[in-house]
C-alpha cells in the first residue's frame, strides 16, 4: 500500500541516498517531490520502494490512522 506523505526510493534513481516524498496518486502514476529542492515529477507506481525506517513506518501508521478517523 502506498501512503501519501511518506518517503520512498525509486527503482531507477541514480543516487541511492536520495529520498522522495509521495504527494499524489492518479491511476498508475505517482507524483513525488525531492525532500531538499522540492522539485516534483511523475513516475510509475511500480517504481516506488517504501523506505523501511522506524520513522517512516511510524509516519505511515499515523497517516493511515488519521485517514480512518476522517472517513
Amino acid at each position: 500500500m502506498l501512503v501519501i506523505g511518506c518517503n520512498y526510493h525509486l527503482t531507477w534513481q541514480s543516487n541511492k541516498a536520495m529520498r522522495f516524498v509521495l504527494t499524489e496518486l492518479k491511476g498508475n502514476q505517482a507524483k513525488v517531490k525531492t525532500r531538499t529542492t522540492k522539485k516534483e515529477f511523475w513516475c510509475n507506481k511500480e517504481d516506488l520502494i517504501f523506505i523501511q525506517t522506524y520513522h517512516n513506518r511510524v509516519k505511515a501508521r499515523k497517516i493511515m490512522e488519521q485517514t480512518e478517523v476522517t472517513q
